[in-house]
């Protein structure tokens, strides 16, 4: 691949790169892979939820490098689902240490581009990048092939709606109907009218079993330490 070094840069764009992750020495060794790409720039970086959305905004990426684990209130994978909703057009490329299934599920689920683990070269992070600026999806070689596949074509039983998916996610993190009517800044009677339908959706008939079926299917993420009970 002959794309790091362009002879002809006035007539090749710079790609525009936004990187949201809450460790800065990995922004830092993102910087370094890039800094002798000379069409891609990396333009800006945050380290929280919070400032994604804003950031995007201001900034304008083509392409966003986003982790799953970050400082705030939302994880990187409803920060991906908002970011998909919002600019259709954006790229969106994963790069994460969680390699579990569920994680790689609800990411493709969100509509990323590519999933990459951080053990990945510097050299195919930029690789796979170029690749996804070109239209491409990339997903790390040590992800199981089949796997991904079968996600991609897989269609989540049930098709919970946005808000659906939100309730039960807060569910799955231990969240009394009083405390998720709170954080929607919706009814308890709106939250259980939720769950009803989630419950008939998904084929069950209590909170536990929702969260349990919510894992398999990748709508939602249970934290590593977190048993279902």
């Amino acid at each position: 691949m002959n794309k790091h070094k362009s002879s002809s840069s006035k007539d090749s764009p710079t790609w525009r790169i936004l990187v949201i992750d809450d460790h800065p020495i990995v922004r830092q060794g993102i910087r370094t892979a890039f800094a002798e790409i000379d069409r891609i720039e990396i333009i800006g970086e945050a380290d929280n939820s919070e400032d994604t959305q804003s950031s995007v905004e201001l900034l304008k990426p083509d392409l966003v490098m986003l982790d799953i684990r970050l400082k705030g209130s939302r994880s990187g994978i409803e920060v991906a689902t908002k970011l998909r909703e919002s600019y259709p057009e954006l790229k969106i490329v994963v790069l994460t240490n969680h390699a579990q299934e569920p994680y790689l599920r609800a990411m493709i689920k969100a509509g990323v581009d590519g999933y990459l683990l951080k053990d990945t070269a510097p050299s195919q992070i930029v690789e796979a990048v170029d690749m996804v600026l070109e239209g491409r999806s990339v997903y790390s070689n040590s992800i199981n092939s089949r796997s991904v596949s079968g996600y991609l074509r897989e269609k989540v039983a049930g098709d919970l709606t946005s808000r659906e998916g939100e309730v039960l996610q807060l569910v799955a993190d231990g969240m009394t109907n009083e405390q998720v009517s709170l954080k929607l800044a919706i009814g308890q009677k709106g939250v259980q009218m939720h769950l009803t339908s989630i419950y008939s959706k998904l084929g069950v008939s209590r909170r536990t079993e929702a969260v349990a079926q919510g894992v398999r299917k990748g709508i939602v993420v249970i934290d590593d330490q977190t048993e279902l009970v």
